[in-house]
């Protein structure tokens, strides 16, 4: 590796910086300082009691402009084509964002740059523009280089031909696009990848083109966000050797203490500058006292990636019960349960096997189907890889436009004939063919599970139960996954509680199955015999 000088040195901060360096990157102050001094010496707030006063950067602010536009690669382009920062609310970050696109629109040396600030709405998109355009109306010299068009949310740069302007998801065309600059305002609103996708090649005809997003934390693991956030911390340890992407995030980890200052100050870097401590303790009180409004704050204020509202499992509870790895042929010939959900025949259908240990707890493995027509239009409705699970083998796809519930027939008695399946239990929607079948004339233990709270409680509280205790071993099925962080539960005036399709913001397949494999198990374990059947809504078939 060669030895860097005292300046670059200083500015190494991880892994991947190393690697850079080894390729022969360097660090430009001078570079990252007119940035700098661009933003402090011409652009204005516009709001508050700094509004009208030339920006002051705050560290954190001053540090990410450095380090962005600073480091080169050996033939002194930029280093960095992609970024990704994610910070709490109330960090200054819009200010800055529309101070950065002045910035590129004019000064960053780009011969008719063009720039784009992205949003999942015309609204959001808006926000920053505005924000550029005030900063253009409060500067005497921008404003004698600079024309705005409010309507068309465009700024014009006559002398280079140079543009700026403003983009949502939901306006379709995004033809003749030669991005110099694109940012990403909030991207984990980003419904779909769809945008980000169009966006990555945009700029392919520029030389050092920049593309990146500045968001708080979202809810959504399967979102293009979140692989940012992903990308973002591999490429900082070194394990993605990608020396082109910048990623910061600031953030509390799950397990810090959200009472203390310092974990305040860690995920809130204008702590002191824009954020007053007396008030976000207070803030933080109200939030305790809630458990509507706590996700909330621990996403929003403390960048924490949090589970949308009266979420069944806890993430890292379930992600803590996948670390051991499953193989099927260390199973071959054990007990199990099955429980059945085939949903409708268009969608996904979910087989999911219990086995039982002699220590309380047990394996799980999932089988799904869908059909294979239009499997890449589902796809992009419930914003999963349903490809990639084919490819994986987590998923099978039937032949045609509905599920083959022939196919799924053989695959059980296939099952059934591998393990030692004792019985399998179905929610009867749709599934009382195939059940009939599977009893009578393949000689299987089957029971019809109705899904009210009288059969369902038990069965819930005890997946509960087994993942909170860490007894459950699912092997990580991305699928399933999926399927119980989209679970949420409803609760009668009992207690009693059952996972709600109707209140689930996605497919929750995977996880009713699971519920029905653990009520047979429950019921084959000596709870009432037959009674058990009659008195929790299963019926024999």
């Amino acid at each position: 590796m060669p030895k860097p000088d005292a300046i670059t040195r200083e500015w190494m901060r991880d892994k991947s910086d190393d690697l850079a360096v080894a390729e022969g990157c360097y660090f430009d102050p001078n570079a990252g300082q007119r940035a700098c001094d661009f933003i402090e010496q011409f652009c204005c707030q516009s709001k508050g009691k700094w509004a009208g006063k030339t920006i002051v950067l705050i560290p954190w602010q001053r540090d990410f402009l450095m380090r962005l536009f600073g480091w080169k690669r050996i033939d002194g382009t930029r280093r960095f084509r992609t970024f990704y920062v994610e910070i709490p609310k109330k960090n200054g970050k819009s200010t800055l964002l529309a101070g950065i696109v002045l910035y590129v629109l004019i000064a960053d040396g780009e011969p008719g740059a063009e720039v784009y600030i992205c949003a999942y709405d015309r609204s959001q998109a808006g926000i920053i523009f505005d924000e550029a355009r005030r900063m253009v109306e409060a500067s005497p010299s921008l404003k004698r280089l600079l024309r705005a068009v409010e309507t068309a949310k465009k700024i014009l740069y006559p002398k280079t031909n140079a543009i700026l302007s403003a983009l949502s998801a939901d306006v379709p065309s995004k033809d003749g696009i030669n991005a110099s600059f694109t940012i990403f305002d909030e991207l984990h609103r980003q419904r779909t990848p769809a945008m980000w996708e169009i966006m990555e090649f945009a700029g392919v005809a520029r030389d050092q083109p920049i593309m990146g997003a500045i968001t708080t934390a979202g809810t959504d693991l399967l979102s293009i966000c979140y692989q940012q956030h992903e990308k973002s911390e591999k490429v900082a340890a070194g394990i993605d050797a990608d020396t082109s992407h910048l990623g910061i995030i600031y953030a509390a980890a799950p397990d810090d203490d959200i009472e203390s200052p310092a974990t305040w100050r860690k995920a809130n870097p204008s702590m002191g500058y824009t954020i007053k401590e007396h008030e976000f303790a207070a803030e933080l009180k109200q939030a305790l006292a809630s458990t509507r409004k706590l996700p909330n704050f621990l996403r929003l204020r403390l960048n924490i990636w949090t589970q949308p509202d009266a979420r069944f499992i806890a993430r890292d509870k379930w992600a803590a019960c996948g670390r051991a790895i499953i193989d099927p042929v260390f199973l071959d010939g054990a007990t199990c349960y099955a429980g059945l959900d085939l949903a409708s025949t268009t969608d996904l259908a979910a087989l999911v096997l219990f086995f039982p240990d002699d220590k309380g707890g047990g394996d799980v493995l999932a089988h799904f189907w869908a059909p294979e027509d239009g499997a890449e239009r589902r796809s992009n409705i419930d914003r999963v890889p349903y490809l990639q699970w084919a490819q994986e083998g987590l998923l099978t796809l039937t032949p045609g436009a509905v599920i083959d519930y022939a196919y799924i027939r053989s695959e059980i008695v296939a099952l059934a004939a591998r393990y030692d399946l004792r019985s399998l239990f179905a929610d009867p929607w749709n599934a009382r063919a195939l059940l009939s079948q599977l009893r009578d004339e393949d000689g299987m233990n089957v029971c019809e599970i109705r899904q009210g709270f009288a059969s369902l409680t038990g069965p819930t509280k005890e997946l509960e139960r087994l993942v909170l205790s860490g007894q459950l071993r699912h092997g990580s099925n991305a699928l399933l996954t999926w399927c119980i962080d989209n679970a949420v539960v409803e609760t009668d005036a009992a207690g009693n509680i059952k996972l709600s399709k109707g209140k689930s913001r996605e497919r929750i397949d995977g996880g009713a199955a699971l519920v029905n494999a653990l009520a047979a198990t429950i019921a084959d374990a000596g709870l009432g015999g037959e009674s058990i059947y009659e008195t929790r809504g299963m019926v024999r078939l």
